[in-house]
């Protein structure tokens, strides 16, 4: 999956991590979790949601092509916000020592 969106080289795209891919049992439904840190910080990430969009039928052509199996699954995307919840979570433990700079 990433190196496919690597591929099509979308400048929407650059700094854009895959995280994961869950697929469910029945393989209709996949939901690939992204990362985009540098969109959210200058205010992206709709940029990103909108490329992300607009490239899941050629990346669903992918996936239809390259998997062996009689029906594939749907591809979702979706912003992954564990990482931003652990960047907050060290954040906040990190100004605990420093009252002034508590959230």
């Amino acid at each position: 999956m990433a190196s496919e969106l690597e591929r099509i080289g979308d400048e929407r795209l650059d700094l854009v991590t895959v995280t994961d891919v869950q697929v469910d049992g029945s393989l209709e439904h996949a939901v690939v979790y992204y990362s985009a840190m540098q969109a959210e910080a200058d205010g992206r990430l709709d940029e990103v949601a909108e490329a992300l969009d607009d490239l899941r039928w050629p990346v669903q052509q992918v996936v239809n092509r390259e998997v062996r199996l009689r029906k594939t699954p749907q591809i979702e995307f979706r912003p992954d916000d564990v990482l931003a919840s652990a960047l907050r979570v060290e954040e906040i433990l990190r100004n605990l020592d420093d009252p002034d700079e508590a959230p």
